[in-house]
């Protein structure tokens, strides 16, 4: 049995697995919007991660772990974005497939996954995965200020969406 080391704990690989499974596809569907590529970048993180500690790597604690997961993902997602493929197909036909975590109302799913990238990947890290600005900028590798000003436009694009569509809130 593979195990997963962070800090005194330790966890069974399937254990992890089962725990950021869902949360690396929701951040893999909002970067690339097709459900086989999403699935895709998650194997190829537990991947990536089942190599990583083979080598002897530990993690520090759960959050590092989490880090991690998260920015390997963000990567494999920014990489196969690049494929000449990818660049020439649409991809939204499978948005629906998605599974859609509970949300306040006010950032209705299906509105994030109209905004562009980098306020889809924002707004995820932040209000579904809890994350900080700070672990956000440590994962996208940009500027804490920087996530904060993708998250005040991502909130000014989602609430004129919303009034557009006569949302009132």
């Amino acid at each position: 049995m593979i195990e997963v080391t962070c800090g005194k704990n330790r966890y069974s690989a399937e254990e992890v697995i089962e725990q950021y499974h869902d949360m690396l596809y929701r951040l893999a569907m909002i970067r690339i919007n097709h459900s086989e590529d999403a699935k895709d970048v998650v194997q190829d993180t537990f991947m990536k991660l089942l190599i990583y500690i083979k080598k002897g790597h530990v993690f520090q604690d759960e959050e590092h772990l989490k880090a991690w997961l998260l920015t390997v993902a963000v990567n494999r997602g920014k990489s196969m974005m690049s494929l000449a493929w990818n660049r020439k197909t649409e991809g939204l036909e499978n948005v629906k497939e998605m599974s859609v975590p509970e949300v306040p109302e006010q950032y209705a799913y299906e509105y994030v996954l109209k905004l562009p990238e980098k306020y889809r990947i924002v707004i995820n890290l932040f209000y579904y995965e809890q994350l900080s600005t700070d672990q956000i900028a440590a994962i996208i590798k940009q500027k804490p200020a920087t996530v904060r000003s993708y998250l005040h436009r991502g909130r000014e694009k989602l609430k004129k969406m919303m009034e557009e569509d006569g949302y009132v809130g």
